[in-house]
C-alpha cells in the first residue's frame, strides 16, 4: 500500500492506495467526482489531467508534471494537487404563465432535480408560497465515468457493480444538494413533502437503480417510461425515507422525462400551432407538433458542444470563453466570469467556426487552412502543433482550437440538424412552416443563434423564431411540485408523443451525409 497525498481547496488529506491504482480510481475512490474523464478512463480525451509528483509510473505526458490520471499510477508515496472546485451557475426562467389551472397550496418544502448528463441542478420551492428559496448546481459527478450516456451504460457492463457504483453517484450527489440547499434556505429537511426528477432515459434509469443495457442493443427497450411515485428510501435517498419521489414520464429510451417536463414549462403541448422543441446536448433531443401530438426523436451528437473531448474544451463555467468575433482586424472574445480564459465553451465553438468560415479559414469540407493558405487577416491566429494545425483564440496562445476539434463539430453539428431535417421530412413540414422553435439547456440559452444557422446547425428559417428556453426540463419538473394537475399533463403529453428511430432511417442518413458539409 502507498500514502497519496491531495491538495484542494486549501485543504490536505491523504489516502491509501494500492501499488498499481491508477491515479484517476484514487481520487474516485476518495469522493472526488469532478475529474473529467470524457471517454470512460482510456486515455483518449485528455481531460483528466492532474499535478502529481512523487512515486508514480513514467509517463509521455506533454504538460511537464501534468499527468493523465486515468493512465498513470501509484508506485508508492505520491502527492496530487488539484484544481479548486468550480461551481455551474444554475439556469433558471420563470415559468409560464397561466400554463395550468391552480397552484398548490400545501405546506413545507419541495425539491425539483434535474439530471442531466452534464450538470445536475436541483431547485428547493416553498410549497406555500411557491417561491423558489435555492438553487443547488453542479458537474453530474458520473463524468467522471465518461460523458455520454453510451460511456456510462458500457460502465455498468463492463465494471463489476457499476450499476450500483454509478447509481450511488448521483443518489449521493442528490442527497448532499438537499441537505446544502435546506441550510442555505433555512429550511428543515424534515419537511421535504415531496421530490420530483427530470432527467433523460439513461439518466432516470441509472438513479432509480435500472440496467440501461437493453436502451444500448437494438430494438431499445426499457425497463421502465416511469411517470409514476416511487419512495425516497428505494431511490436510495436514505436521508428522507418516507417522501414520495416522483419521475417525469420519458416516451422511449432517448426521448426522455426532460423532454416530457420540458415541454410542459414551455408551453409547447397547449400550443395550436406548430412548434419545434430542441434539447441540445451529449444527445439532440428535438419534437415537432403541436397540443394535437408530437412527433420526437433523438441523435448522438457526442459531448462537443458541452466542451469536452474538444483539445481546450471545458464546460459553461467561469473561466470559459464563451463569444468570439472578429472586429477591427482582431479575434476578440468573452470570458465567463471576466479573468483569464482557461478553455473554450460550446457556444464559443459555435462562434468560432462560424468566424473560421466567414473569414475563409475553414471550406467547405470542413478543413483548417494552414496559415499560408488562409486570408491575410486570419493568418496570424494560424499555426502547427505537432503536425496539426490549430487556430488560436486568445494571445498568450494558451487556448486553440484544432482541425480534430472542428472535425468533431462537424460530426455533431451534422447529427443535430439531420435530426430536424427528417423531424421535418416525417411531418410533411418545412422550417417556413414551424411558428415557434424553443431551445432548452444551457448550451442553447447562450448560442448565438445566427451562428448556430451559418454553420448548418439550425436552418435559417428557425433564426427569427426561436425563443431560448433555459433548463426547460428543471421547471417542468418544479411545476409538477407546484401545480394541480401537472402530473396528469405530464402523462398525457408522454401518450401524445410518438418516437422516431433514426438509427433505422435511410433519410436521416441522407441527410447526414448532406449536412457534413458546411
Amino acid at each position: 500500500m502507498a500514502i497519496v497525498t491531495i491538495y484542494r481547496n486549501k485543504t490536505q488529506y491523504t489516502v491509501s492506495a494500492e501499488i498499481g491504482q491508477t491515479l484517476l480510481a484514487v481520487l474516485q475512490s476518495a469522493g472526488i467526482r469532478d475529474i473529467e474523464a470524457t471517454c470512460g478512463g482510456n486515455g483518449r480525451c485528455g481531460k483528466c489531467l492532474v499535478k502529481a509528483v512523487g512515486a508514480i509510473s513514467p509517463s509521455e505526458d506533454m504538460k511537464k508534471e501534468y499527468k493523465l490520471s486515468c493512465q498513470t499510477k501509484v508506485m508508492g508515496d505520491c502527492t496530487i494537487f488539484l484544481e479548486d472546485e468550480k461551481l455551474v451557475d444554475a439556469l433558471s426562467f420563470g415559468l409560464r404563465k397561466n400554463r395550468l389551472l391552480s397552484r398548490l397550496q400545501r405546506e413545507g418544502i419541495g425539491a425539483a432535480v434535474d439530471i442531466g448528463t452534464t450538470t445536475v441542478v436541483l431547485y428547493l420551492a416553498d410549497l406555500s408560497t411557491g417561491e423558489i428559496v435555492d438553487i443547488q448546481s453542479g458537474m453530474n459527478a458520473q463524468r467522471a465515468f465518461g460523458a455520454d450516456v453510451i460511456s456510462r451504460v458500457e460502465y455498468t457492463l463492463t465494471h463489476e457493480h457499476g450499476l450500483n457504483h454509478l447509481s450511488d453517484i448521483i443518489r449521493e450527489q442528490i442527497n448532499a444538494y438537499l441537505h446544502a440547499a435546506c441550510s442555505e434556505a433555512g429550511r428543515e429537511i424534515g419537511n421535504l413533502k415531496e421530490i420530483a426528477i427530470a432527467g433523460n432515459t439513461i439518466m432516470s434509469h441509472i438513479f432509480a437503480g435500472y440496467s440501461p443495457k437493453t436502451i444500448a442493443l437494438a430494438p431499445f427497450t426499457t425497463v421502465s417510461l416511469f411517470g409514476e411515485y416511487v419512495t425516497a428510501n428505494s431511490m436510495g435517498l436514505s436521508d428522507v425515507p418516507d417522501v414520495p419521489v416522483f419521475i417525469a414520464p420519458c416516451v422511449a429510451g432517448y426521448v426522455g422525462g426532460d423532454i416530457t417536463a420540458g415541454l410542459l414549462a414551455s408551453g409547447a403541448d397547449e400550443a395550436d400551432e406548430t412548434c419545434f422543441y430542441l434539447d441540445i446536448g451529449t444527445n439532440g433531443e428535438m419534437a415537432l407538433g403541436s397540443r394535437a401530438g408530437f412527433l420526437c426523436c433523438a441523435t448522438a451528437a457526442g459531448p462537443a458542444f458541452e466542451g469536452a473531448e474538444i483539445t481546450c474544451g471545458m464546460p459553461g463555467v467561469a473561466g470559459a470563453i464563451s463569444a468570439i468575433w472578429f472586429s477591427d482586424g482582431m479575434v476578440r472574445y468573452q470570458v465567463i466570469g471576466e479573468g483569464t480564459p482557461q478553455g473554450i465553451c460550446g457556444s464559443g465553438l459555435v462562434d468560432a467556426l462560424a468566424m473560421l468560415l466567414d473569414l475563409g479559414a475553414v471550406d467547405e469540407t470542413g478543413r483548417l487552412l494552414k496559415a499560408e493558405e488562409a486570408p491575410v487577416c486570419i493568418q496570424p491566429y494560424l499555426g502547427e502543433q505537432n503536425g496539426r494545425v490549430i487556430f488560436y483564440i486568445d494571445e498568450a496562445h494558451t487556448i486553440f482550437i484544432s482541425e480534430a476539434d472542428i472535425r468533431k463539430l462537424q460530426l455533431a453539428k451534422a447529427a443535430v440538424a439531420a435530426g430536424i431535417m427528417t423531424l421535418l421530412d416525417e411531418s410533411g413540414l418545412t422550417a417556413a412552416n414551424v411558428n415557434t422553435v424553443y431551445l432548452a439547456g444551457g448550451f442553447g440559452s447562450y448560442m448565438d443563434k445566427r451562428n448556430a444557422a451559418a454553420i448548418g446547425l439550425i436552418p435559417e428559417a428557425f433564426v427569427p423564431k426561436l425563443i431560448p428556453a433555459g433548463n426547460a426540463a428543471g421547471m417542468g419538473a418544479v411545476s409538477k411540485l407546484l401545480y394541480d394537475g401537472a402530473k396528469e399533463q405530464l402523462i398525457d403529453i408522454q401518450k401524445k408523443c410518438k418516437y422516431l428511430e433514426l438509427s433505422f432511417s435511410l433519410r436521416f442518413n441522407e441527410h447526414f451525409v448532406d449536412c457534413m458539409t458546411f
